[in-house]
């Protein structure tokens, strides 16, 4: 970490531009497959840790996906140092603490302890609602200047979104899961605030460095919070089935899918990125369609056809901008 030092200097970025500055076509096109290759990678997590906390304590499985994330994004960003040009500016590291603690350390906690007192589909239902989040605090706190397509594309996914979840039967608004469904629409508030807040810090870091200081920084504090638990949950993570699963989620939803996430909202924007979180949801329903024989119904269809429309929708207002 010595490398993060606070910046005087008048050239370092210190906040993100009102309106998202343009991009090659090239470039927009991976930041595009970035974005979606995260959802995909996120998406595929979603039954991955349904499955595995069955048998593991959830902070455990957490805490311990998060080592495994800690050493990946460290390689690659130990390789990265090889192969790419680093910016010139310094990471201002008041900033970049806020930031490692409210999406390394308080978004997990928070989503962990709100997805265990609430049903599948009701974590899904709020949790389509971050890009809505991210694009209102742009615009109240940094103020970013969105157009009304924009703001139409984001409606139009989160409609989708809905619509995919509540015809698929699982959601629960009864009074027992007020409690977890409060906590996943806090932690949804929560990852859209460090989505609006890594904006200048990815102007002064690249993506793989922001998202391997910040795991470094928080990695210890999650395995201190099970430093009890964690011994008698060893013999549960050692077997086969749930270690393949901390490997997928540590390794690839934790790891390379919190790099290529920081790459998207580093060439687009936070709000503009933020309309993948949508497809993420599709992602797990097409999963539970194709690898555990869930039906696929009409209106999940329809529903998926309109997240699409709105990532589109979100695509075409960035080129006119």
């Amino acid at each position: 970490m010595a490398r993060v030092l606070t910046d005087k200097s008048p050239n370092a970025a210190t906040s993100t531009p009102t309106t998202p500055a343009a991009i090659q076509p090239r470039d927009r096109l991976l930041a595009d497959a970035s974005l979606l290759l995260t959802a995909t990678l996120w998406g595929m997590n979603i039954p991955v840790v349904k499955f595995a906390t069955q048998t593991i304590e959830p902070l455990v499985f957490n805490a311990s996906r998060m080592v495994l994330s800690t050493l990946v994004l460290g390689l690659l960003a130990w390789l990265e140092s090889y192969w790419v040009k680093q910016p010139n500016a310094r990471l201002v590291i008041s900033r970049f603490f806020v930031f490692a603690m409210i999406s390394g350390l308080l978004y997990p906690l928070v989503f962990m302890f709100g997805i265990d007192r609430t049903t599948a589909g009701n974590t899904a239902l709020l949790l389509s609602s971050m890009p809505l989040w991210t694009a209102l605090i742009s615009a109240c706190f940094i103020g970013e200047r969105l157009p009304l397509l924009t703001w139409l594309a984001l409606l139009v996914a989160f409609i989708g979104t809905a619509i995919v979840v509540v015809a698929g039967g699982k959601v629960n608004l009864s009074a027992d899961t007020l409690f977890g469904n409060l906590l996943i629409l806090l932690s949804a508030m929560l990852w859209a605030t460090g989505t609006v807040l890594s904006g200048p810090l990815l102007k002064q870091i690249s993506a793989l460095r922001l998202a391997f200081y910040s795991s470094l920084l928080c990695t210890p504090i999650h395995l201190l919070i099970v430093r009890e638990k964690l011994p008698g949950e060893i013999l549960q993570l050692r077997q086969p089935e749930n270690l393949w699963a901390l490997v997928y989620s540590g390794i690839f939803s934790t790891g390379i899918a919190y790099a290529t996430w920081h790459i998207g909202v580093r060439k687009l924007g936070g709000s503009h990125a933020a309309v993948y979180q949508n497809v993420v949801t599709l992602v797990a329903v097409l999963g539970g369609w194709l690898l555990l024989a869930e039906p696929l119904l009409s209106s999940q269809v329809l529903g998926g056809l309109l997240m699409l429309i709105g990532v589109f929708l979100m695509r075409y207002s960035r080129k006119t901008l």
